[in-house]
């Protein structure tokens, strides 16, 4: 027992920080996520205030725009050029976009604030997942990815308590200047990760891999994996994107909203070696043990529970206990499962799946949250306990214990 738990424990804090180009990623993802989650919380909160319309017009951009079509259409030209003129359109975009952006007006229309923006993003996680699918090793895949979420999740942290003070002090310009610095920054040190793993011969940047093409049974040898993205990304809208909104809305302070949403660090590293202990028993490719997605998605249920009996700030804290735990065992898993398929095609079409969800829920939830807190928050219970119920164990116990009627002759 004693020596099975210090091996989760090296799987999980030690081993992933064997590697150098991994611990350098690691560090850029703090870096770039701090600046990315201040200037997000930024523009939602002046989003929100206009209405439930300029709402809706953010996160369609995000979804459809970015998701769907520029994070697939970066992936495959990563492919089509060379590297050197990859990472140097990708620079220098962010630094002509990112002027543009500074040049806006508080009165610009959103979907150009939003465009602008999110095209700076795209590009740090188009190269960020490439990094990751070419580095991550095969045996301790899920834990080297909790350990990249925990970079991303300090960065988080702290961005948003900088968003919050930004917001509370009406610091727009501060905002955006600090945001695409830190972006640029980060990105830039993905770009010198790649290159050099380019040079050494460790990564082929084709956009197939053997035995792949664009075909159906490609798509059907991956639906599992695509159900549960999609669901991922909406699940992303209800509990993490729009909870800046209903916040708001429940007279929550910019800062407060700023440092609730920098509480959940902390617990993502405590559930980490078990996080990755389950998602690493997994088969290659789709999986077929699906214990982490199934725990993951039980305790998202079980934190928009007690939204039915009371609404509060408070409830916030400790339902993010839940929904920080469940999104740390659903996402890192079904990451690492991408991941190690080492193919850029499955990277394009895993971030494709998550911009379907994302627009379905948004196209659903934003006005259910301008219309009642009470039916978004119903919505939302029923999207995690939908997901539950097609998990392999949900189906098991329904095959067990609920008699199906023979049809009447």
């Amino acid at each position: 027992m004693k020596d099975k738990l210090f091996h989760m424990i090296h799987a999980a804090f030690i081993a992933p920080f064997q590697s150098l180009s991994l611990c350098i990623l690691y560090l850029g993802a703090f870096v770039a996520l701090t600046g990315m989650t201040a200037m997000t919380l930024f523009l939602i909160f002046d989003f929100a205030s206009l209405g439930m319309w300029p709402v809706m017009e953010h996160f369609i951009v995000r979804a459809l725009g970015i998701s769907m079509v520029i994070m697939p259409i970066m992936l495959w030209l990563s492919t089509k050029i060379s590297f050197k003129a990859y990472a140097l359109l990708v620079l220098s975009s962010q630094l002509v976009l990112g002027g543009i952006f500074l040049s806006l007006d508080s009165g610009s229309p959103v979907w150009l604030q939003t465009l602008l923006f999110s095209v700076s993003v795209a590009s740090y996680w188009a190269l960020f997942h490439l990094m990751m699918s070419f580095s991550v090793s095969d045996h301790n895949a899920a834990n080297e990815v909790c350990m990249a979420d925990a970079g991303v999740t300090a960065g988080v942290l702290l961005g948003s308590v900088l968003g919050g003070v930004f917001l509370t002090y009406d610091l727009h310009m501060v905002a955006m200047v600090f945001s695409l610095s830190t972006m640029f920054i980060g990105t830039a040190i993905v770009v010198g990760l790649l290159y050099r793993k380019i040079c050494r011969g460790e990564m082929h940047m084709v956009f197939f891999s053997a035995g792949e093409s664009f075909s159906l049974e490609t798509f059907k040898s991956q639906r599992r994996n695509i159900c549960a993205t999609a669901y991922e990304g909406a699940f992303q809208i209800t509990a993490d994107f729009l909870a800046p909104v209903w916040l708001k809305f429940m007279s929550v302070s910019a800062m407060g909203v700023g440092l609730l949403g920098a509480a959940k660090i902390g617990l993502k590293l405590l559930v980490s070696p078990i996080v990755g202990h389950l998602a690493n028993k997994v088969d290659h490719g789709n999986g077929n043990q699906n214990h982490d997605l199934e725990i993951g998605i039980g305790l998202k249920c079980l934190g928009w529970l007690p939204w039915l009996f009371m609404q509060t700030p408070m409830l916030y804290a400790f339902s993010s206990m839940f929904w920080t735990a469940g999104q740390h065992f659903f996402s890192m898993g079904l990451a690492s499962r991408w991941y190690r398929q080492r193919s850029i095609f499955k990277l394009a079409l895993r971030e494709f799946s998550l911009g379907v969800g994302r627009l379905a829920a948004t196209l659903v939830a934003v006005p259910l949250l301008f219309w009642s807190l009470n039916s978004y928050i119903v919505f939302s219970i029923l999207l995690s306990a939908a997901m539950l119920l097609t998990t392999s164990q949900s189906r098991a116990f329904a095959a067990k214990h609920i008699r199906r009627r023979s049809p009447a002759v």
